[in-house]
């Protein structure tokens, strides 16, 4: 029961906010029915809400995860960076983390530019292309390159460092990974902002030399290191 309650709360990624019965039901490959249980007793317990298009997570999850050492001490850690990163390139900065079960962006902090009327793209459109450009950087760097588990894709981002997201709407985000002392992605750093204002090769630069202080820092505290 734990685990297919876990199973319903992953359902929910990057950037969506409510997600309906039905949907939840299929990713986490088990009966509406089932789900249905399943769901009541997370929104009993705080874990979701209901909202008007269906669900979404409940504060009681954040709450409880705002707790997390680790997370906290990365955020500590690795916030100076993202604050300079902003100042550097004029775009919105954002800090990931590695999901524990997986090589996925997890958000734990962003320094957003401000907007106006001609900012444009928004904050969703600039959460989206960080959360896709850190994905593909710790997709790339989760699996070291000579266990021969790369695909094309993520052995270009290895070789060149970073990965760089344009959206639809022309939005621009770059991220490049934090690296602990194995050579694996613990995390990443990421700007995000209209494509006409930033520049990809100058934005890696900066963050390549963000990451690796960051990186740095990790080394001298290992135990911010998930044991294997």
């Amino acid at each position: 029961m734990l685990a297919r309650g876990f199973s319903v709360l992953r359902c929910f990624r990057t950037g969506e906010h409510e997600l309906p019965l039905s949907e939840i039901a299929r990713r986490a490959d088990m009966p509406k029915a089932t789900a249905h249980r399943i769901i009541a007793e997370l929104v009993d317990e705080g874990m979701l809400e209901r909202s008007e298009k269906g669900l979404r997570l409940g504060v009681a999850l954040f709450m409880l995860g705002a707790r997390v050492p680790r997370q906290l001490k990365f955020r500590d850690l690795a916030f100076p960076y993202a604050e300079r990163l902003h100042q550097l390139t004029r775009g919105s900065a954002f800090i990931f983390i590695s999901d524990a079960f997986g090589p996925d962006a997890a958000l734990v902090d962003a320094v957003r530019r401000r907007f106006g009327p001609d900012a444009g793209p928004g904050v969703e459109g600039e959460t989206w292309a960080s959360a896709e450009a850190a994905n593909r950087v710790l997709h790339a760097f989760a699996v070291r390159e000579a266990e021969g588990k790369t695909t094309g894709e993520e052995t270009r981002v290895r070789h060149q460092g970073f990965a760089a997201v344009r959206s639809t709407t022309g939005t621009l985000g770059v991220a490049t990974p934090v690296l602990t002392a194995s050579g694996t992605a613990m995390g990443a750093l990421a700007v995000a902002g209209p494509h006409t204002r930033l520049e990809v090769g100058r934005a890696a630069s900066h963050l390549r030399a963000a990451c690796n202080a960051v990186s740095r820092g990790l080394h001298r505290t290992p135990e911010l290191v998930p044991v294997q």
